[in-house]
């Protein structure tokens, strides 16, 4: 089979990472892959040979879509329509709710089908009344759908979840099964993901200012990008933190700091399937995390492999991580149960689910 993905570009992030590994081990399993984005760059993460990258550089044209939508938007299909066209693809798989509508466009009255996805929580992410039209009203024409949850379908009409399927984000970080868990760990808690209002980091770092207090031998790590640095940064400072709470960028190996660490926590206000979640989980690192929409409530047991708490209380937060850096039963507890995500989402399997559907639609 032709499987194309389509994605604005394959620099760091949740989608881009899940496209490179799905398409690697899609082609590990003889499928003909490529990867068609808007943006040139090389790709942040590791990319077999036999995947392909077409890369169409459409910059100017995505600046007049956002003065234009509507051209812009037309304007990209006719680009992408000629190159599925030329390659003959079999599949365009669209990774984004924005690749959605460009797939619907670009595929319309050719051979190739085009399947949508879900790759974050559809009730916030792009919610307004013209993006949520869209997304919806492109859905009902694609030819399948991928979706990360049970909760993120029931955005959809039920024509779009008769036609379309659940499949969990696999472990995509291959150092997942290089790291082993920590016998004796750091006194440092970690956080991953975009610097930006939806991953709420203000309200860890808050949360630590309490944890710290009783624990003033711990540290808190953040790895990642984005445009709330400056106002985290200012947040530390008031909180006279700075010694104590570090913003590390982005950095490729976070995951084997994170595997150290005492604990993980993720904060975000509203969510996908977080891989950063997974990937913690998945090392043995102490799992806490927001009772966010939509992931971790289909990832975490409550006091099992992982402890919930509610978004936006940095007073519960910090109480579930004093939990964890106070209790080794505890902690041994949900290091081993979330180790127990390496079998239910084994890239294998999930890539295997995915071209059953695949299959299943072509």
């Amino acid at each position: 089979m032709r499987i194309g993905f389509l994605i604005q570009r394959i620099s760091a992030g949740g989608a881009e990472r899940a496209t490179c590994a799905i398409a690697n081990e899609l082609s590990n399993m003889g499928e003909d892959v490529e990867i068609i984005t808007f943006d040139s760059g090389e790709s942040y993460y590791p990319l077999n040979k036999n995947v392909s990258v077409y890369n169409m550089e459409l910059t100017d044209i995505k600046k007049s879509a956002s003065l234009k939508r509507a051209i812009g938007c037309v304007k990209r299909g006719i680009e992408i329509r000629k190159s599925i066209i030329s390659r003959k693809l079999d599949v365009l798989i669209c990774m984004s709710t924005t690749m959605n509508l460009y797939g619907l466009i670009s595929t319309a009255f050719t051979k190739t089908k085009a399947v949508g996805t879900e790759r974050n929580n559809p009730y916030k992410y792009k919610a307004d009344i013209i993006n949520g039209t869209l997304k919806k009203f492109s859905a009902l024409f694609l030819d399948g759908f991928v979706f990360q949850t049970e909760a993120s379908s029931a955005y959809y009409a039920g024509s779009v979840r008769k036609k379309g399927t659940v499949i969990q984000n696999a472990v995509f970080n291959p150092l997942v099964k290089e790291i082993e868990p920590a016998t004796i760990r750091e006194k440092i808690i970690y956080g991953v993901g975009r610097l930006s209002a939806q991953k709420r980091f203000s309200d860890l770092i808050s949360a630590f200012s309490l944890v710290e207090k009783d624990f003033p031998d711990y540290t808190l790590t953040i790895f990642g990008e984005g445009e709330d640095r400056a106002k985290l940064q200012r947040q530390i400072d008031s909180l006279s933190l700075s010694h104590r709470i570090n913003l590390a960028g982005i950095d490729k190996n976070a995951l084997r700091y994170v595997a150290n660490g005492s604990a993980f926590v993720l904060s975000s206000g509203y969510e996908g399937m977080p891989n950063v979640l997974m990937e913690a989980m998945a090392v043995g690192t102490p799992c806490v995390s927001t009772r966010c929409k939509m992931g971790p409530e289909e990832l975490i047991k409550d006091g099992v492999n992982g402890l919930l708490v509610p978004v936006g209380d940095v007073e519960k937060i910090s109480d579930a991580i004093k939990s964890v850096l106070s209790n080794p039963e505890l902690s041994q507890k949900l290091s081993e149960n979330g180790r127990e995500i390496l079998k239910t989402n084994d890239i294998k399997a999930i890539t295997s689910q995915w071209l059953d559907y695949l299959n299943s639609i072509k």
